[in-house]
């Protein structure tokens, strides 16, 4: 279902586009050529608000989905481009640093530990071009997960789970058994039985804004401040660090808090921006 009609006139883009649609059509249909490629880089498929995706982009984002999933539908992935689109804009309105996570730490995060798998993917279904990768799978992850931290950094609205987090480093602060407090508050379950325990993890292993915080905490105490993510607020306890087989290791420990309604704060944000499909 499309989205509201755009009713503003962009005389500057339909002239570009009047001017490419003649080249087009002076070369012929043949998208294999230049001019041609050119033109589908360049001309809308779709207007969203300030910015645009591009026939091409649009073309080459359903042939990666078919490869991905046979089943994946027109529409769904259609729809998915566009919201991808709207977060975009969305942050760039909300002046949300791209500092933490960006492409580079996401990708790493996709990778580590499952090199192989990796390579299969990206040989099977891009081409074996990370950067369609990149484009199409990591660049995405980035944008929801800076908008779900935008959102969880907002302690008012998330004024329960911040409290809930807030008692919890409290009381370790009085003296409480941290390990005690992970089995007994802690959203994460599975860690939650094991004292918070994460194990010995090294770059790449974790959400790449916790590793962040991870590698500037001071070893062998609970950080003093509650770390935001893309999930929700952590505690954490860097216990120690240690080299193995020659790649540094911390051994980390953490409790979770969960928060909730992101969908509810993000949807009527995104309603806000305009979208015109032009076919």
């Amino acid at each position: 279902m499309k989205k509201k009609r755009l009713k503003i006139h962009y005389p500057v883009a339909v002239a570009i586009a009047a001017v490419l649609l003649s080249l087009l059509l002076a070369y012929g249909t043949n998208f294999s050529d230049p001019v041609s490629v050119l033109f589908k880089n360049l001309y809308p498929q779709v207007i969203i608000g300030s910015g645009q995706i591009s026939v091409a982009y649009w073309d080459q984002a359903h042939i990666i989905a078919q490869r991905l999933d046979t089943n994946a539908s027109a529409q769904k992935v259609s729809d998915q481009l566009v919201k991808v689109k709207e977060e975009s804009l969305l942050l760039d309105s909300l002046k949300v640093s791209y500092s933490s996570p960006n492409q580079n730490d996401e990708l790493n995060f996709y990778k580590t530990g499952k090199e192989q798998q990796y390579k299969n993917l990206l040989e099977k279904d891009f081409n074996s071009n990370e950067n369609l990768f990149t484009q199409f799978v990591v660049k995405p992850e980035v944008y929801d997960a800076l908008l779900r931290m935008k959102y969880n950094s907002d302690f008012t609205a998330n004024a329960d789970a911040y409290a809930k987090a807030a008692s919890i480093l409290t009381q370790i602060k009085n003296g409480q058994s941290f390990d005690q407090l992970a089995k007994t508050e802690s959203d994460d379950k599975v860690t939650g039985q094991l004292g918070g325990d994460l194990g010995f993890v090294s770059r790449g292993q974790l959400l790449p804004e916790l590793e962040k915080a991870v590698m500037n905490a001071s070893l062998g105490q609970v950080d003093p401040n509650i770390v935001v993510s893309r999930l929700g607020y952590h505690i954490i306890y860097p216990v120690e660090s240690a080299d193995i087989n020659g790649v540094k290791n911390w051994h980390v420990k953490h409790i979770f808090v969960e928060t909730k309604g992101f969908d509810n704060w993000l949807n009527p944000k995104l309603k806000g921006f305009w979208v015109w499909h032009i076919k």
